[in-house]
């Protein structure tokens, strides 16, 4: 292991040693006091506990402290947005842990200092994921001729940009969790925010208890990417106010234009190999156990594997042989899986959610149409409505008609819903017949469609009338409505079958402009998430994928949006922005006088009858 590489280890390791102390003390296992030596603020630790306990044996005291202190070395539990929840109590000390040594005026030294560090290295977790990201950003270093000094030395600067591209299945994620969750990068901690959310002027923020520096985090992946003029737009905008950027890519040409030509840093490095799964078997098990079995590691089939892999092969407490086993076994079956086209295709949807570009599935998608499809494709290319739209992959989108107004000249007919029947909706009535107003002067082009409100959000407890909303808007307007839900989109197997879905329900909506289009349960698209959070990538795809096709590229004109929700509060912000779902309405749920008119409304001409007295119907007066 070279210089650089055992550095940014050890490193690693001091740093999350530090989040044990200090996770010690909120929980009250250690006490921190305070001194000012030449200028610096320098933190003294100290047991709360009886060091007396400990045996000097350094394994056995370490297993003392897991069986006898886990509960103070446990992080508080997080909510659904990843911000932790005040718990009513700290852990109870046990009897035996109370008592202090009468001399503990005396044992303030080594064994104060020895309890402290037995408290560090057994609340001490190493991740490997973490360890083989950092070797393989010491070899992008080496392979490029940046130093740490360099790195420094941009870092400390306002708006540094960095470009990364390390060939590695794995590592575009990676890298910002390893940024976001340790304490390694200086000038930290950080908190990485996606290119494409809406940004703020906040250099640093207030998360998970402590203040973070923001940083601009640059998708490499074509699926997940602003388009051209949006990133450029978010780059301004964040190295105006000082903000650091960070653009990671798994491949030698995936790092954005803008980025690459105006990054201070750019680091290009290799991918898996022996030496790198060396390094990191030397780190895990020690330099003796790696010359054992050097010919086994010799055989492996490095550029097979990825992070993925080590990190669940490579595990304290297993032997080095049952992980040199593991290794061989993943790297045969990923192996296996590339040769087999069908697996192949699968397992690109499903583990590179973000490194396939939307023109690779079109072309792939054309492939396996055949003859078929091409004659299906030159029908629809005929009609030029129906330009864009896969017929294999349907949306599940349901198109609605209106009703025709009622003619006086007509036999009596049930009355058509429409907003101007309905009562108790308020500001969403109001909103809907200025809307009538608008796009009949849209129509007749005296008015821009940018002019007019176009887009809303609309909430409300169960029952409220969501639903009858939309259609009685259909009827009062007289365009089609085109029904869809968010668990409708997210039937699609893969990502990029759930991300084809919305889009394809837009295009359809197009087609049929002037319509509404009604988004049901529109809460379930959730809010985008940091990068360390469980299946961040697949969300957050799904979020930039609905913000894209409300106020993107393409054109809406002529698409009324109507999205409706029980949880507004669920819904991510940048959504509920301008040019998105702005308006937001809520309904109410219905008081008397609203009961009175929703009664009146269905009971229609049988109202009559129903109040007419019984003298004029027979009955005796």
């Amino acid at each position: 292991m070279d210089r650089l590489s055992s550095f940014l280890l050890r490193r690693l390791t001091h740093v999350e040693r530090r989040a044990v102390r200090r996770l010690a003390v909120r929980n009250g296992l250690l006490t921190m006091s305070t001194a000012v030596i030449d200028g610096h603020v320098i933190g003294r630790f100290s047991p709360a506990f009886d060091p007396s306990n400990l045996t000097g044996d350094a394994e056995r005291d370490h297993q003392w402290v897991r069986d006898h202190l886990a509960g103070f070395l446990i992080e508080a539990p997080l909510d659904g947005h990843g911000r932790p929840v005040v718990v009513p109590a700290l852990p109870l000390w046990p009897d035996y842990l109370r008592t202090q040594p009468a001399n503990a005026e005396a044992s303030e030294t080594a064994a104060h200092a020895y309890a402290v560090r037995v408290v560090a290295e057994a609340g001490y977790k190493p991740s490997v994921k973490p360890m083989a990201t950092l070797l393989l950003l010491a070899g992008a270093m080496e392979q490029s001729g940046v130093s740490l000094r360099d790195l420094g030395t941009v870092l400390r600067q306002p708006a540094p940009v960095f470009s990364v591209a390390v060939l590695a299945d794995g590592f575009e994620r990676a890298l910002p969790q390893l940024v976001e969750n340790t304490g390694i990068v200086p000038y930290g901690p950080y908190n990485g925010v996606a290119a494409d959310f809406a940004f703020n002027d906040d250099l640093w923020r207030w998360v998970d208890s402590e203040t973070r520096r923001v940083f601009l985090q640059v998708p490499a992946g074509e699926t997940n990417r602003p388009s051209r003029a949006a990133l450029r737009g978010q780059l301004l905008r964040a190295l105006a106010d000082g903000t650091p950027v960070l653009a990671v890519s798994e491949t030698h040409n995936g790092v954005p234009d803008q980025v690459d030509l105006t990054c201070d840093i750019r680091l290009t490095g290799a991918g898996i190999d022996r030496l790198l799964i060396a390094d990191l078997l030397e780190a895990v098990y020690g330099s003796e156990a790696v010359i054992r079995h050097d010919s086994s590691i010799a055989k492996l089939d490095a550029g097979a594997l990825t992070l993925d892999d080590l990190a669940i092969a490579i595990r304290l407490g297993r032997s080095i042989l049952s992980s040199l086993d593991a290794l061989a076994g993943l790297a045969a079956l990923n192996r296996e899986d590339k040769k087999d086209g069908s697996a192949e295709d699968k397992a690109a949807s499903s583990r590179r959610l973000i490194t396939q570009s939307p023109s690779e599935r079109r072309e792939q998608t054309s492939r396996d149409r055949g003859n078929t499809d091409n004659r299906a494709s030159s029908t629809s290319t005929s009609s030029s409505k129906g330009k864009g739209r896969s017929k294999s992959k349907p949306t599940g989108a349901e198109v609605i008609k209106p009703e025709a107004v009622d003619d006086a000249s007509l036999p009596i007919a049930p009355p058509v819903l429409r907003v101007e029947t309905l009562t108790g909706y308020g500001a969403a009535k109001d909103w809907a017949l200025g809307l009538k107003v608008d796009l009949a002067d849209y129509l007749g082009g005296e008015l821009a469609w940018s002019q007019m409100s176009t887009k809303l959000l609309l909430s409300g407890p169960p029952g409220t009338g969501k639903t009858t909303f939309a259609r009685a808007l259909c009827n009062t307007l007289q365009v089609p409505l085109v029904v869809t839900s968010v668990s409708t989109w997210l039937q699609g197997e893969y990502l990029h079958d759930v991300l084809d879905r919305m889009a394809n329900t837009f295009a359809e909506a197009r087609t049929q402009a002037p319509c509404i289009l009604f988004i049901d349960e529109i809460d379930g698209i959730g809010q985008r998430a940091h990068a360390s959070r469980s299946y961040s990538d697949y969300w957050n795809a799904c979020v930039n994928k609905l913000l894209e096709l409300l106020d993107g590229a393409v054109r809406t004109d002529g698409v009324i949006v109507v999205g409706a929700t029980n949880r507004p509060g669920e819904i991510d912000e940048a959504i509920r922005r301008s040019g998105r779902l702005e308006t937001h309405i809520e309904i109410p749920r219905p008081d008397i006088p609203t009961l009175a008119g929703i009664l009146a409304h269905h009971l229609g001409s049988d109202l009559d009858a129903v109040t007419v007295l019984d003298t004029q119907i027979g009955g005796q007066p």
